[in-house]
């Protein structure tokens, strides 16, 4: 991202003004036991370290005033040797907590808030650049705001100063609330995964989760695919918007009454499938009953019950997704052959 790097950039140009502050603070602690009373010494290291905070706000407002992105919480600071952050009022505002009640913070306040799913790729990006295998640190994750809902970071920083023997001392970095664009991002993903007229996953979906299952040798999974009987009458009789109608009716069904695990499609015009991961075929038999059943109670004006032919299968090893496919909608054809609503698996 092209602005992060003028950020960081100008981050490590301002470091030199800062770095002279922090670098007497070093030499009063280390040698000015010799010259100083105790309370001189403490209130001249007192006195750098309120500079030198000073310094990096002042430094930190001016970027934030510079760069006025939206999401942009400003500029972080971590001094790794005495794990202390530095950081803009508007990173722990954001997650709902008052700056001048958090005061000083070590790097674990923001850790133990990052959401469980991503706390391991955080630390690993992190433990990366420390070591120097990664040119920066750059991350997206989830963090807990004070009420228990999750913010979405973009975090990106950079270690600027190493000691003698390549150990990091200070961490400069920027950080985004994303939360808004990650909600976007879900959106698109939703309506390009959906089929907007029963809320079923697309075949597109359909074909990828497949894939993902079938490279799960070790985790049985069945099909039923399901046609509703018909339905080309229905249409040419009674109207295209009566027959979509239907297919609504007939998707809130199933979404409401299938298992939680399992995963609903729409194949094509009035074809269906159901993804019953973890299932035998008798499991899926006996689900694919209940659900025919309920579906035949659905009365609709005009054309009054619904009612579907369904093919039940089950995948076998190294069964590929066009053999499996096939065998499913053979099983369905039959049945409608058979006289229509009814269910065919293999015995």
């Amino acid at each position: 991202m092209f602005f992060v790097e003028q950020v960081l950039n100008k981050v490590v140009h301002d470091k030199i003004r800062m770095n002279h502050v922090y670098q007497e603070k070093r030499y009063f602690m280390a040698k000015s036991y010799e010259t100083f009373e105790k309370k001189q010494l403490i209130d001249r290291i007192h006195y750098l370290e309120t500079q030198l905070e000073h310094l990096f706000k002042e430094n930190d407002q001016e970027m934030f005033v510079s760069f006025p992105w939206a999401g942009n919480l400003g500029q972080w600071y971590w001094f790794y040797d005495t794990n202390k952050v530095t950081f803009n009022d508007k990173k722990v505002s954001s997650l709902g907590y008052d700056p001048n009640v958090v005061g000083t913070v070590g790097f674990e306040f923001f850790t133990s808030k990052l959401h469980p799913d991503d706390y391991e790729s955080v630390m690993q990006h992190m433990r990366n650049h420390l070591k120097g295998i990664t040119e920066a640190y750059e991350v997206e994750y989830r963090i807990q705001h004070k009420d228990g809902h999750y913010l979405w970071y973009y975090d990106r920083g950079v270690v600027t100063k190493r000691d003698e023997k390549g150990m990091p001392i200070v961490l400069q970095g920027i950080v985004f609330d994303i939360t808004e664009t990650k909600k976007i991002e879900d959106r698109l993903r939703f309506l390009s995964e959906r089929d907007a007229l029963t809320n079923f996953f697309n075949r597109r979906t359909f074909f990828e989760e497949l894939e993902k299952l079938t490279q799960l040798e070790k985790i049985p999974f069945s099909l039923i695919m399901f046609d509703v009987d018909h339905f080309k009458k229905i249409n040419d009789h009674h109207g295209h918007l009566i027959g979509d109608e239907v297919l609504r009716r007939l998707g809130a069904y199933i979404l409401s009454h299938k298992h939680e695990s399992d995963h609903a499609y729409r194949y094509g015009g009035e074809e269906f499938f159901l993804i019953l991961n973890q299932k035998t075929l008798e499991e899926a038999i006996q689900i694919a009953k209940e659900l025919h059943q309920g579906i035949s109670t659905i009365k609709m004006p005009l054309i009054g019950h619904m009612t579907v032919s369904m093919g039940v299968a089950h995948h076998q090893q190294n069964e590929s997704i066009d053999d499996l496919v096939k065998r499913v909608d053979d099983l369905m054809y039959e049945a409608k052959r058979s006289g229509r609503n009814t269910i065919k698996f293999e015995e």
